[in-house]
């Protein structure tokens, strides 16, 4: 049994523990606070966009690339990977990284040529750059308080690869924030034909004088890039709402396990003080007894 001494210490050492969890906790939900609130920002945005829908359904765009149908074998795919930067936030990560091999074994019927991976944020790629290594080398960063920046950085990238016929498929992988305690890890296609993950709105179709519409196929061109870039960007607040979300339930359920575990440990500690006592007792009374 350990001595009092070592009971002490394992106490004081839960008691930091439980300051430390409790702490992250507290900062944790001051972030997801915020994050919630730029949740509904983009709306505005997603429904004037939404209007515009109509425009690049024509039919002298259905040839165009952006609308054609993936090649049914052999296709050359780009999975954007969007986890966290830190640990510390329950099954977040491990969703993603399952949806990965998952997403592999369902293209192998298909026979792709290649599937490479873009990482936005560490943990994911962490896990599997042994298997799936990085598109560049490294992941991109994953902010806790996204910015249209930070979807417009992966928004043109992969927009440059698919217009130079690298990949013939763009998809995303990332967790869709439900509530404080759900998160849904979702698996959707962004590059041909896009279509934003965004959330739903409602807007009228919007009647376009014929003399602001261009000729060419710019057009199409730039719809497809403000979808994809709205797609990436609520993908970003959604992962870092959940990311956030996750980290409290985790340490909240890590305070409470060590409060628990505390309680337990204070509880053997009592009474290995008091077998210790009682054992001095014994001993003092069998000396006295003794010298009678």
């Amino acid at each position: 049994m350990p001595s009092l001494r070592e009971f002490n210490e394992r106490l004081a050492s839960m008691a930091g523990m439980r300051r430390v969890t409790g702490t992250m906790k507290l900062v944790a939900a001051s972030h997801l606070h915020r994050v919630q609130s730029e949740l509904s920002k983009p709306e505005g945005f997603a429904r004037s966009l939404a209007a515009l829908e109509g425009l690049i359904l024509q039919p002298r765009f259905a040839q165009h690339r952006l609308r054609l149908p993936p090649p049914e074998q052999g296709s050359r795919i780009l999975l954007v990977v969007m986890s966290s930067d830190r640990g510390l936030c329950g099954g977040f990560n491990g969703a993603i990284v399952r949806a990965v091999k998952a997403f592999h074994e369902a293209q192998a019927a298909r026979n792709p040529k290649c599937i490479d991976h873009l990482y936005v944020g560490q943990k994911a790629y962490q896990t599997l750059k042994e298997h799936f290594p990085a598109l560049g080398g490294a992941p991109l960063p994953a902010s806790t308080h996204p910015a249209v920046k930070d979807s417009d950085r992966v928004a043109k990238r992969i927009m440059r690869l698919f217009h130079w016929r690298f990949y013939d498929e763009i998809w995303l992988i990332s967790n869709h924030f439900v509530n404080s305690m759900t998160n849904d890890c979702r698996t959707e296609r962004l590059l041909p034909d896009a279509r934003p993950p965004a959330p739903k709105v409602h807007a009228r179709p919007m009647s376009l004088p014929r003399i602001i519409e261009p000729n060419d196929e710019r057009l199409l061109e730039a719809i497809t890039y403000q979808w994809i870039q709205l797609s990436l960007y609520y993908a970003m607040l959604h992962s870092a709402t959940g990311e956030l979300a996750a980290r409290v339930l985790a340490m909240d359920n890590s305070t409470m396990n060590l409060n628990a575990m505390e309680k337990d440990l204070r509880t053997r500690r009592n009474r290995a003080r008091q077998a210790a006592i009682t054992n001095e007792l014994t001993e003092i009374v069998s000396g006295a007894e003794a010298l009678n």
